[in-house]
């Protein structure tokens, strides 16, 4: 299993329930090396995993809440649509956004009855931007909770 776990705080001091808890899921190496270190410089605690099977084992198994997922569209294995449905059956008000190298619009077809889901394109125009607005939506979980 290539999994990677951040806590904010990390090394020495817990990490506190104030920090939103993303599980990344991208099975490019670098990207999401970069993501996981930018991520935790944010503030975020940061679950990593390369594939839909090993998000569905870490989501199912995180003794942390986890506030949101951001997944890449293409990970091999498990579609991602089938990794958010079994993820969405531990807990139904998860917040996912994805991540697509795809230009057209079509070529992510986003569950339009939730509300939560964003789309990001990348390469990402701004990594500070895309956090932001992750940080966002997990507030919008957080206090909806």
């Amino acid at each position: 299993m290539n999994t990677t776990l951040l806590r904010a705080g990390e090394g020495g001091s817990p990490a506190t329930t104030s920090r939103p808890c993303v599980l990344l899921v991208d099975d490019e190496d670098a990207l999401r090396m970069t993501l996981t270190r930018e991520l935790h410089k944010q503030g975020f605690v940061v679950y990593s995993t390369a594939s839909g099977a090993e998000a569905v084992e870490m989501f199912c198994r995180s003794t942390a809440r986890i506030d949101l997922v951001l997944m890449d569209v293409n990970t091999p294995g498990m579609s991602w649509s089938d990794t958010l449905s079994i993820m969405r059956l531990v807990d139904p008000a998860v917040v996912c956004c994805m991540m697509t190298a795809n230009t057209q619009p079509s070529d992510v077809a986003v569950n339009p009855n939730r509300d939560d889901a964003a789309v990001f394109r990348k390469p990402f125009d701004s990594i500070p931007a895309l956090c932001d607005r992750l940080r966002h939506l997990a507030c919008e979980r957080s206090s909806q909770a």
